[in-house]
């Protein structure tokens, strides 16, 4: 179930930058910015769930520190957005090997959405299709 969970998130992943950058989303930011911040609220909507009050508090941290990333990378650049999103991938896959909260399938899919989204938009930065 990890496999296809992993699978369907970066389809995801792939369908969200392409649908982003084909309708100019990607042109100002703030699409890819929006998208940085909004991956990162799932963790504490999860801790709530499971009433953990020492989760709670972590994953709000977390979120805040990804959702400040969201607002400067939004000042500084589509490489910040990216990285930022690549960065969330990374403590996706820390989260799944600790299961912290939420349904043991997420970690692997947001981790692949975020890396693919990540990984692309740098792709479309380097080849000129949007600009930084």
């Amino acid at each position: 179930m990890i496999a296809i969970a992993a699978l369907i998130g970066a389809i995801c992943g792939l369908l969200i930058v392409f649908a982003m950058q084909r309708h100019g989303m990607l042109i100002e930011r703030s699409g890819a910015a929006v998208l940085l911040a909004a991956i990162a609220y799932f963790y504490p909507v999860f801790a709530v769930m499971a009433s953990d009050p020492l989760a709670i508090v972590l994953h709000i941290a977390v979120f805040a520190g990804f959702a400040a990333l969201a607002v400067r990378a939004f000042h500084f650049g589509l490489h910040l957005i990216a990285g930022g999103l690549i960065a969330h991938g990374l403590f996706d896959i820390g989260v799944g090997l600790i299961h912290i909260t939420g349904p043991a399938w997420w970690p692997a899919f947001c981790a692949s959405l975020d890396i693919v989204a990540g990984l692309l938009i740098l792709r479309l930065i380097q080849t000129g299709k949007v600009t930084q």
